[in-house]
This record gives C-alpha cells, structure tokens and sequence, in this order.
C-alpha cells in the first residue's frame, strides 16, 4: 500500500470486482475520454481484473485508487506501447463522476510514476485531444508533448489529435523528489512504501 496526500493506491481486492462490473455496465460516463472508439468487451474486463487477483508480478502494471476513507475510486494501469513494444505508457481511470476535481487523479499518478521510475527512465502518456482531462492533468503533472498525429482518431463524427506526453525520470525528480526518495524498491512480495507527506 502507497500513500500520498489524499489517495492510497494497493493491490487489486476480491470487492474491486463488484466496482468493476458497476464502472462497466452502468456509471459508464468514463468511457467518453477513455478511448470511446474502442469496443470493450464486458466479460473480457472482468475477466483480467479477476486474474490479477491471481498475480504477483516482479512491476505492478495496475493499482487501484482509494480515498483516504477507503472509498474505492479508480485505478492507474501500464502498459508496453511504441512499435517495438519498448516504451512504457501510463493511464488512469476514475468513473465517479463525484471524485473528480479533488486532486484524486494527480496524486494517484504521480505516486505511480514514482514507483514505476525505479525500473523506468521515461514514461509516456497517450491521448486524444478531445480528452481534455487528461490532457490538463498530464500538463499539470509536468509532461512535455511528444508527438501529435493530426486527425488520426474519429469520435462522433469529429476528427481529434493522438497525443503523446512524455515525461524523463530526471524532470520528475526536479518537481517530485520528496515522492521518489521515500520509496524502497519493490520485491515481488514486498511492495514499495511511501510515507504519506
């Protein structure tokens, strides 16, 4: 379990799967700014959130949001992109609606990018620019554009930019050091700490 102002971020729970099957069939609002031209399939979400109750990986590529009250909210996921499959890009997904402008997003990735750049140099992140919250939050993260590929994503009949946002494990510890420095290295049964600051 991580801590950081107003989240937690821990492991996947049994509980988690009743939010997910909740978040996929019915407060689905979300999936206006998460890739809403990607058909999603409902048993195959469900599905890979349930195997990774199974899991005990060496990196965590996924991580649910809690509030501090324990309220589970979200999560924050990555995943290998790029055409050889070389760089590693992050994301996250918060559906109630009521959790957001709180902060919950902002502390939840920037506690996943510190323990992901202990084993990474540079983390991406990838978007559309009709997504504009995630474009505000990757901006106010610290993320420097990296590519836009004009017009290459068609939602509701109105063309959008793919975006590219990279971030160099240098630049995150000029402005997150106090993240960074608080983390021991994950072994695969021993996740990192963080003190809450």
């Amino acid at each position: 379990m991580m801590k950081y102002n107003n989240i937690v971020l821990r492991y996947i729970k049994e509980s988690d799967i009743n939010d997910y099957v909740r978040w996929i069939t019915i407060e689905t609002e979300w999936r206006r700014w998460d890739a809403p031209w990607r058909n999603v399939n409902t048993e195959q979400f469900i599905e890979k959130r349930k195997s990774y109750l199974r899991e005990t990986p060496i990196v965590y590529n996924s991580l649910e949001i809690d509030t501090l009250d324990g309220q589970h909210i979200g999560w924050v996921a990555s995943c290998k992109s790029g055409i050889n499959m070389e760089k590693t890009a992050i994301g996250i997904g918060i559906p109630p609606v009521n959790a957001r402008g709180k902060g919950y997003g902002k502390n939840a990735l920037v506690l996943f990018m510190a323990y992901l750049f202990n084993y990474e140099n540079t983390l991406y992140a990838e978007t559309w620019s009709g997504n504009l919250p995630m474009v505000s939050l990757a901006e106010k993260i610290g993320f420097i554009e990296n590519s836009r590929d004009k017009n290459s994503r068609k939602v509701n009949g109105k063309k959008f930019d793919t975006i590219i946002f990279s971030m160099s494990k240098d630049d995150f510890m000029v402005k997150y050091a106090h993240l960074h420095t608080l983390c021991t290295p994950h072994k695969a049964d021993n996740m990192p700490l963080y003190k809450q600051v």
